[in-house]
């Protein structure tokens, strides 16, 4: 993760940009008042809320736990899908 200035990023966008989506980087974007965000790749960003929803609700949390476990203790049984 990398810090930047305002001024900075502003200056450098498109390359700042770039480096998040291809290299999966993230800035930290500062202004002189001490506000900060965040800048990642949309990619990152909907695995994030991806992730935030599937956790959501505690009964399919339970379920992925289960599935989890499952995987690491290999009980589980491989299936081929006709697609």
């Amino acid at each position: 993760m990398q810090a930047v200035f305002y001024s900075q990023a502003r200056n450098n966008l498109r390359s700042i940009i770039d480096n998040v989506c291809d290299d999966f980087d993230e800035y930290i974007i500062t202004t002189k008042d001490n506000k900060s965000a965040v800048l990642i790749s949309y990619d990152e960003y909907s695995a994030m809320k991806e992730t935030m929803y599937l956790l959501s609700s505690k009964t399919n949390r339970d379920r992925l736990g289960e599935a989890m476990e499952q995987i690491e203790n290999l009980k589980f049984t491989k299936r081929e899908l006709d697609i």
